[in-house]
């Protein structure tokens, strides 16, 4: 059986992201992929909010975010520097990624 990995550099459409909890420290260069949002993964946050179709999910490399406080209303600037307000997240694959439900922040 193959060994599952959270090397980030295999995928395409790799970037560095920064991540800044609310009230807490900022943590730059982040490898992370972006997605959109696929059907399940909206039924499944949809329990919890409401979401636009411009919402989108970035799964990050948890280790850089070990001793952070993750939660909604935290923002994520993606490689673009683009700012998005973080809208719901869940630690995943045996807590080594983290799934971030984002919304671009009105400018």
């Amino acid at each position: 059986m193959p060994t599952p990995t959270t090397d980030f550099s295999i995928f395409d459409g790799q970037q560095l992201v920064t991540y800044e909890p609310a009230g807490g420290t900022i943590v730059e260069d982040i490898p992370a992929i972006r997605r959109p949002l696929t059907q399940s993964r909206q039924r499944n946050v949809e329990r919890y909010i409401e979401l636009l179709p411009t919402d989108a999910v970035f799964h990050l490399e948890a280790a850089p975010l070990a001793n952070s406080a993750l939660a909604a209303g935290d923002t994520l600037t993606d490689g673009e520097g683009v700012v998005h307000e973080v809208l719901f997240v869940e630690r995943q694959t045996l807590n080594n990624t983290v799934a971030v439900v984002c919304r671009p922040s009105a400018a």
